[in-house]
């Protein structure tokens, strides 16, 4: 009874230290940002194909 204990014991150790090894938290995705054109260089449809409803 007492070696059942132990290798239930082993076993719950086990899983969770591979628990924890597989489990690998992820920050927000984000994407990276693009280079805009502004001003002048910017075509001069741009803003209303963007925004248009």
């Amino acid at each position: 009874m007492r070696i059942r204990i132990i290798l239930l014991a082993i076993g719950f150790v086990v899983s969770g230290l591979l628990l924890v090894i597989a489990h690998q938290p992820q920050g927000p995705v984000t994407t990276p940002k693009t280079d805009r054109l502004v001003g002048e260089k910017a075509p001069a449809g741009f803003l209303p194909e963007r925004f248009a409803g």
